[in-house]
């Protein structure tokens, strides 16, 4: 009988804080500025810019899913490289945590969207937009894939804290 062979990428993501993973992946699926991409081996070169969203990979049969923050994706013929300002896997979230900055970064945008001088608005008005987003990106995974009780927490605090929007 034949043996199945999977063709695999090597996978790197890295942080400022840390290098969150490193291995053999049948297949990465990334959230970018223009939507989501997915990669697998083979794939011709490029270089993306990410925005916050919920990523996963495929390794050995087994998909494990993230948070990936603003950074950047390089696809080169010896793998894929991710730089980004930070990385999640659900067990490593707060549910409170996650509230708290969503209701915080949305309390400085409103602010900032009052600022008078138009280029310091817009350097702000964006840092908080992406502060959001991260938070969005990580209730959104804590939904799906946290375990019974972050997925009770985040429900309940959700409520608490008035937050009705989703990814």
């Amino acid at each position: 009988m034949a043996q199945k062979v999977e063709n695999t990428v090597k996978l790197e993501i890295v942080t400022p804080y840390k290098k969150f993973f490193e291995g053999d992946v049948t297949s990465v699926v990334i959230t970018t500025i223009d939507g989501q991409m997915g990669f697998m081996a083979g794939h011709p070169p490029l270089i993306v810019a990410l925005s916050p969203g919920m990523s996963h990979l495929v390794q050995n049969g087994e998909t494990k899913y993230f948070t990936l923050s603003e950074g950047y994706c390089e696809v080169t013929g010896d793998g894929i490289k991710i730089i980004c300002n930070a990385a999640e896997y659900p067990e490593d979230l707060s549910p409170r945590r996650t509230c708290k900055s969503y209701t915080e970064a949305y309390e400085e945008l409103e602010r900032a969207k009052k600022i008078e001088d138009r280029a310091a608005r817009e350097v702000l008005v964006k840092e908080f937009e992406q502060a959001m987003a991260r938070a969005r990106a990580r209730r959104h995974l804590l939904e799906l894939y946290g375990s019974d009780h972050q997925k009770e927490r985040i429900a309940i605090l959700v409520q608490e804290y008035g937050w009705k929007d989703i990814v």
